[in-house]
């Protein structure tokens, strides 16, 4: 199914893909978390039929990483029950942990800006800073960084502060692997 959505999505005009993880397996802490989502991007990456295997890279950590499948580069977030309702990976009570994924060609489509540091607060213009208003007015503020060049990896998986260290799960690659069917 997912190999469908990276060959239909962008003529379907689709935003995203969801996968539900059992959330009494992967739900209760962002560690849990992320060796669910770890797992899952790992069978990913290693049926990419474009063989570019990109959890096999040595750089995850680094600044050039992103996910991608099918030669189609994804924008990958989380949201689990461990996230409390003032968190902006708040999963509203949904009954598992969820992995979305959206492809980047997603935002040019909705004509939503390239990521900035800079957020106009008072009178929010794009739709960058209308996003970030709505989830702070909700309560759900999330970190924005002072910089726009950091390792992705890290906004894949959240801490649970907003100022806590990057939950590291793309090293939980000593757990077994599942293979896709």
């Amino acid at each position: 199914m997912f190999i469908k959505f990276t060959v239909t999505a962008l003529s379907s005009g689709l935003d995203g893909f969801l996968f539900e993880l059992p959330a009494e397996d992967f739900g209760n802490t962002p560690t849990d978390l992320g060796k669910g989502v770890y797992r899952l991007l790992k069978c990913l990456s290693d049926a990419d039929p474009a063989r570019v295997h990109c959890m096999s890279k040595s750089y995850i950590d680094g600044r050039g990483w992103y996910f991608e499948f099918d030669r189609v580069s994804m924008f990958v977030t989380t949201f689990a029950p461990c996230y409390s309702s003032s968190h902006s990976r708040y999963s509203f009570n949904a009954p598992g942990a969820y992995v979305l994924f959206q492809p980047e060609y997603s935002f040019a489509a909705h004509r939503i800006e390239p990521d900035t540091p800079e957020t106009n607060w008072e009178c929010p213009m794009t739709s960058r800073d209308k996003i970030r208003v709505a989830y702070k007015k909700n309560g759900r503020e999330y970190f924005i960084r002072d910089s726009i060049y950091y390792p992705m990896v890290h906004d894949i998986v959240k801490p649970l502060g907003m100022k806590d260290e990057p939950v590291e799960w793309w090293k939980a690659g000593t757990a077994k692997i599942i293979k896709m069917a």
